[in-house]
């Protein structure tokens, strides 16, 4: 018989599913599992809704001041208390019950804390026996992450220096593996060459290469400013902006281009090739999301880091910062005085580039894959 695995997710953001959706394609090519994949936010309760509907706002209008300072506060034990409770009253009702409980997973791997909490209780309550495995989604922890590391098996973390902090913080050094961000590696099969997204994209192989991811929540128009700051300066450059699903992003974009005749100037929307636009790009400018960033470092590429959405994406840029793959702005003028000193020093940018070269190579999913097959034969 089968082992089932239960992949969870929440959507408070959009990494999270990123993430999960990483470990779900490997999974189903190299193990024989029988594998669910759930968004544990289908089935909140009221109180869970509306959580998932501020949190949303929060991104839209990027009230990030509002979001660090309930991200800060809520970072301690004390806040942390009724986290069970409160999780229960998001997210535990008959419906999920019955979804988790008639599959009875052997494992449960989540990309969102609310998935392990759920399954922390479930096994409390007997309705369920399934090992508990945790993937931290960015390049910092918080405290809701390892509240419940008692009744966990794993907790997988973006690097040492995150498992430090949380050894310090009482949890047990055996459970927290440093694997890293799960990465997609597959994708890469399918990188076409520099030559060939050049001319797939009608992009100058002449001119260096700035790919700006700027979709971010959908609706969310904050990063416009951004892009056109920068398509303003008329930079010597091919600038390819992602909107992602970000239709209104994208069709507000397009139109500012047209308006203003920039023949440099690429606008995309969703795209299923970010691996090859990486390829040819010289520099990318985003926001510290956890999952770009782990595409980002694989592929070696610097990046320019934009204001994000507050709490754990401010630490990333600080991550970022501290390795020396990049540098963060706060405003479109400090972004257009970055990109203007890589154009006038490229030792900068070589700089960055030769740190990222020193970067480990990303294995983070087969390694959570193979201590996937060890837990499960213990």
């Amino acid at each position: 018989m089968k082992k089932r695995i239960l992949i969870t997710y929440a959507p408070y953001g959009s990494g999270h599913k990123s993430l999960a959706l990483n470990i779900y394609n490997y999974f189903e090519e190299f193990g024989n599992y029988e594998i669910k994949f759930l968004d544990i936010a289908k089935y909140s309760n009221f109180l869970g809704k509306v959580t998932i509907k501020a949190f949303d706002i929060i991104i839209k209008k990027r009230f990030y001041k509002t979001f660090n300072f309930i991200y800060d506060i809520a970072n301690n034990r004390v806040a942390c208390v009724n986290q069970m409770r409160n999780m229960k009253r998001l997210f535990d009702n008959d419906k999920l019950k019955r979804e988790i409980v008639s599959f009875q997973p052997d494992i449960v791997i989540s990309t969102h804390f609310a998935g392990s909490n759920i399954i922390s209780y479930y096994n409390k309550l007997g309705l369920t026996n399934a090992k508990i495995m945790t993937v931290i989604t960015d390049f910092m922890t918080h405290s809701f992450w390892y509240k419940d590391h008692q009744n966990q098996d794993a907790l997988i973390v973006a690097n040492d220096m995150i498992k430090n902090i949380m050894v310090k913080k009482g949890v047990d050094a055996k459970k927290i593996y440093p694997f890293g961000l799960p990465f997609d590696r597959r994708k890469m099969q399918d990188v076409l060459s520099r030559e060939e997204v050049c001319l797939k994209y009608n992009i100058d192989i002449t001119k260096k290469t700035y790919l700006f991811f700027g979709g971010g929540a959908a609706g969310s128009l904050a990063n416009y400013e951004y892009f056109k700051a920068l398509v303003k300066k008329n930079f010597p450059i091919n600038l390819i902006f992602v909107s992602g699903n970000n239709k209104e992003l994208e069709d507000k974009c397009r139109r500012y281009i047209v308006n203003n005749y920039k023949s440099n100037v690429t606008v995309l929307g969703f795209v299923n090739d970010v691996y090859s636009l990486l390829r040819i790009s010289d520099i990318v400018i985003t926001k510290p999301g956890g999952a770009t960033l782990t595409e980002c470092i694989d592929m070696q590429v610097p990046m320019i880091l934009i204001p994000g959405n507050g709490g754990p994406e401010k630490y990333n840029a600080r991550y970022i910062c501290q390795k020396k793959f990049g540098m963060k702005t706060i405003t479109t003028w400090g972004m257009c005085k970055a990109v203007q000193k890589t154009l006038n020093n490229p030792n900068l940018v070589n700089k960055w580039q030769n740190y990222l070269a020193k970067n480990t190579k990303n294995e983070s999913t087969k390694k959570i894959f193979d201590l996937t097959n060890n837990l499960l034969d213990k």
